[in-house]
């Protein structure tokens, strides 16, 4: 079973992208929750306007580090260690194609930062200002659920604009 979904994890691109996208942005609110404690204990938990935008950068670092490299398991890694893949994937051709294929995703990712940005640090900074939660878990639950909101948003627009397209050409 577990190799029937890595082959399905491979081959349908919306399910890759959106596994790598929520993986890597649970992974990086997980790593980024301490310093975002540690951030807001040192500066002082009423700055929660800046506390919120120090959340973002942290995650958004972390985030696009770890996109970065499961898109390149998802897409381009092949498990199987023929010699015949290795060199395949040495190719410099093979090589552009990961960094064209990923940008391509990271551009429509980017122009989703606008609503994710707002609900994610206005979310932190509400949850902090009127639900009296820790920045800590205030950038956790924000972080969240603007993350989900992008995920719906990217699948439909990744459906209309091919980005979502399996290698074989069918959506």
């Amino acid at each position: 079973m577990p190799g029937r979904a890595f082959k399905l994890y491979q081959r349908k691109r919306v399910v890759n992208i959106n596994v790598n996208v929520f993986v890597a942005g649970v992974v990086s609110i997980t790593l980024a929750k301490y310093p975002v404690m540690v951030i807001s204990g040192f500066i002082g938990h009423e700055h929660k306007l800046l506390i919120s935008v120090l959340a973002y950068v942290i995650d958004t670092t972390i985030d696009i580090l770890m996109y970065f490299g499961l898109h390149w398991v998802a897409n381009h890694w092949r498990p199987s260690g023929s010699v015949e893949d290795a060199a395949e994937d040495a190719q410099p051709e093979k090589k552009r194609k990961f960094w064209v294929d990923v940008a391509m995703v990271q551009a429509e990712r980017i122009a989703l930062v606008p609503i994710f940005a707002l609900m994610a640090i206005s979310g932190t900074w509400a949850l902090q200002h009127f639900g009296k939660i820790r920045p800590d878990w205030a950038f956790v639950w924000a972080f969240l659920c603007a993350m989900v909101v992008t995920r719906v948003l990217h699948t439909i627009w990744g459906y209309r604009t091919g980005t979502f397209r399996d290698r074989g050409g069918t959506p």
